[in-house]
């Protein structure tokens, strides 16, 4: 019955994912919801919309096997994240870059929406870990991972599928090193996405902060649910570096160093951009 349920769930994701494509596609350009991307193309922007109500509709079928507070807060995450971020593409200022701008923008006396989506994230993470665990320190610390989690996802939104592959091997990770716990909450997402990787990888459409706002959140919550802690605490401690690192180093260089990640980063891209 339950591997029954996670085909069904499944299916929903992936088809509604196919139906709805190039439909909301086609009302994303119309609306000039377009962005440059690295290669100097102009790509529609805020594409993650096109798995956000596959991912939250597909998880109702498997109501059965889920408990109604995890139910409510996934949903509740996904509604968030997706609309901040799609805030973010479509009044953002594309000149306020990285965690230290949007502080010394704060600090100027201005708002960014780039502030807006780190509140919007920090209160999601204290949310969820405040059900989740009960002491202020466990609090204080999940909360903490949680938006080092969505931040990561969008410091990898830099090329085609590299925020997606980051999302796959973290989660996929996670959920080996946690013995498969919580699947309700990946499965769909991963067939949704499975559908929608092709066209970003051919530069026809981005996430944009939409969609790598969504999967952050959801490595966030998949991370603080089923994460044993010593995968926490590692996981805490690499992100951390890695967010260091980030306003330093370019992601993009370091990766173009490595021979390993760089052919990963380039998988299934657009062959003149490969060659």
């Amino acid at each position: 019955m339950i591997v029954f349920l996670y085909l069904i769930s499944i299916i929903i994701a992936s088809s509604l994912t196919w139906y709805i494509k190039p439909r909301l596609t086609d009302i994303l350009r119309e609306n000039n919801m377009v962005a440059t991307n690295y290669s100097g193309r102009v790509v529609i922007n805020g594409a993650g919309l096109i798995f956000f109500i596959p991912c939250i509709l597909s998880v109702f079928f498997l109501w059965n096997l889920i408990d109604l507070n995890s139910m409510v807060i996934y949903i509740s995450l996904l509604l968030s994240m997706t609309l901040v971020g799609y805030i973010d593409d479509s009044l953002g200022a594309s000149t306020t870059k990285g965690l230290r701008g949007h502080i010394k923008v704060m600090i100027s006396g201005e708002i960014s929406t780039g502030i807006i989506k780190l509140i919007v994230a920090l209160i999601m993470g204290i949310v969820i870990s405040a059900v989740y665990f009960s002491s202020l320190l466990d609090i204080v610390f999940h909360a903490i991972l949680f938006c080092l989690c969505v931040n990561f996802i969008n410091l990898l939104d830099l090329r085609p599928g590299r925020s997606i592959k980051g999302f796959f091997l973290f989660t996929l990770f996670i959920s080996l090193a946690s013995g498969l716990k919580s699947l309700w909450m990946l499965l769909p997402i991963y067939s949704s996405l499975a559908v929608y990787i092709r066209d970003e990888m051919q530069e026809v459409y981005m996430l944009g902060d939409t969609g790598a706002n969504l999967l952050g959140g959801v490595l966030g919550i998949y991370t603080l649910n089923a994460a044993y802690p010593g995968v926490k605490h590692g996981l805490f401690i690499i992100l951390l570096l890695l967010h260091i690192l980030a306003e330093f180093k370019s992601f993009s260089k370091i990766i173009d160093t490595v021979p390993l990640l760089k052919y990963l980063d380039s998988f299934g891209q657009l062959r003149k951009e490969r060659a």
